[in-house]
């Protein structure tokens, strides 16, 4: 008697234990957005009433005007381990696993519709609720369907893609607090696909991109800012995986280091940090190093094991990061034909260069 390799409502079940947390989860749905070419992405998150001045998210939803899906790929887009650019490092995308492990981590219940130019709205949807009791054993082939009038407001008539998130049992803090993480959190991530006029809006409000290298103030909360002082861009040419390396392509590919150092208004003497300035402008968090992958940020803060050189004059090196490095800025830029040198998880949360690659980049930033 043959055996299934897992039992869906199980396996699902652990699945939801996944290395994402509640914004990198909504990141693989801008991601999925940015691949199919959307210029305009919005997000809704709608809440109940306080009660204790907690805010319960009831429905978070997505939509774009991207060139939308056919009925086999909106069929399979649910899929674990499907993408239609499976192990494409050419976009953002890649592993196929990011859009439903990162919806089943905060919800129970995922709805997508979708339209390609001159065709009509298509529906499907998953729900643990209905897998767990037997109820769903597939995922439903595509139907033809209107949007629901309440999504109207947010959707492109043309094309484009609605995703809905429901029964969200995983909340860990309050829907307002995820609400004002996220603008900000997003604002950086997606940085430059913002300056690129890709535009962003969360509850009707239009995303404004941070630089954590304070260098460009375009579009940013504080345009009229003097910008940060940024040196020479550091270059690393690094070997591309034989596996990966594309027939009559370089063997080698571009690791550009950039770096900065802050205006110094806003560095006026020691303490400064605290400032309703350096607030304003999250300065405060702004100890670490800014990884990037294709443009968009895969990893922010301190790595592991990784920190300041501080030369002492003599012979010693000590590793720390201090409030001081808050004035410095640091942005890693590669391309994701290096993916295995960074250590690239398959959500694209983390990045941790092989330490070969480490201590390249420490010497050269040193």
């Amino acid at each position: 008697m043959s055996e299934r390799f897992f039992e869906d409502g199980n396996a699902l079940d652990s699945l939801r234990h996944s290395d994402f947390d509640a914004l990198s989860a909504y990141g693989e749905v801008i991601d999925n957005a940015l691949q199919a070419e959307a210029n305009k992405i919005q997000i809704r998150m709608d809440m109940s009433p306080p009660r204790s001045g907690y805010h319960q998210i009831e429905e978070l939803i997505f939509s774009d005007d991207g060139h939308g899906m056919d009925s086999s790929i909106l069929q399979r887009c649910l899929k674990l381990g499907w993408s239609s650019r499976y192990n494409d490092r050419g976009g953002i995308g890649r592993f196929g696993v990011g859009m439903i492990l990162g919806a089943i981590h905060e919800v129970r219940r995922i709805e997508v519709y979708s339209k390609e130019k001159g065709g009509h709205w298509q529906y499907t949807y998953v729900d643990l609720d209905e897998i767990e009791k037997g109820n769903l054993e597939a995922i439903p082939e595509p139907t033809k369907s209107e949007i629901p009038n309440k999504y109207k407001g947010i959707i492109n008539e043309e094309h484009g893609t609605l995703v809905i998130w429901s029964k969200y049992d995983q909340q860990k803090t309050s829907g307002h607090k995820i609400l004002d993480s996220a603008k900000h959190w997003i604002g950086r991530t997606f940085r430059y696909f913002l300056w690129d006029d890709i535009e962003i809006y969360l509850n009707d409000e239009l995303v404004k991109p941070h630089d954590p290298l304070y260098a460009r103030t375009k579009l940013t909360k504080f345009p009229n800012d003097p910008k940060a002082t940024e040196y020479k861009p550091i270059i690393i040419n690094w070997r591309v995986p034989s596996d990966v390396q594309h027939e009559g392509g370089s063997e080698t590919s571009e690791i550009k280091i950039k770096m900065s150092i802050l205006p110094e208004e806003f560095r006026k003497k020691q303490g400064a940090g605290g400032t309703q300035i350096a607030t304003e402008r999250n300065i405060e968090e702004n100890e670490g190093i800014s990884i990037l992958r294709n443009g968009r940020e895969v990893f922010y803060g301190t790595p592991a094991y990784w920190s300041t050189v501080r030369w002492d004059g003599k012979k010693n090196r000590t590793w720390a990061f201090k409030e001081i490095d808050r004035w410095w800025g640091c942005e890693i830029h590669f391309s994701a034909e290096l993916d295995s040198a960074f250590s690239v998880k398959n959500i694209k949360r983390g990045a941790d260069p092989v330490r070969e690659l480490k201590e390249t980049i420490k010497k050269m930033i040193t």
